[in-house]
């Protein structure tokens, strides 16, 4: 179910966890924001992903299997 955003986007989870390498991502467990990072690798089988460092923040490895929710942006098609 997408989540309206105050900013032009919207965010979408998507359990297509393995094509997400170079997208910015909101991790959500149990509905609550975890983190949101740049996705750095993912597992091959989609069972989960790392999201790079940020500033003191180290690399950190997200699956799937412990509940976690990943929601992409999506962002309105310009009408020009």
């Amino acid at each position: 179910m997408p989540i309206q955003r105050t900013s032009k986007c919207m965010l979408h989870v998507t359990d297509q966890w393995q094509s997400l390498q170079g997208n910015v991502v909101e991790v959500r467990l149990q509905g609550n924001l975890y983190c949101s990072g740049l996705v750095d690798a993912a597992m091959a089988d989609g069972s989960g992903l790392w999201l790079a460092a940020n500033g003191a923040m180290p690399r950190e490895f997200i699956e799937k299997t412990s509940g976690n929710h990943v929601y992409t942006r999506l962002y309105p098609r310009s009408s020009h």
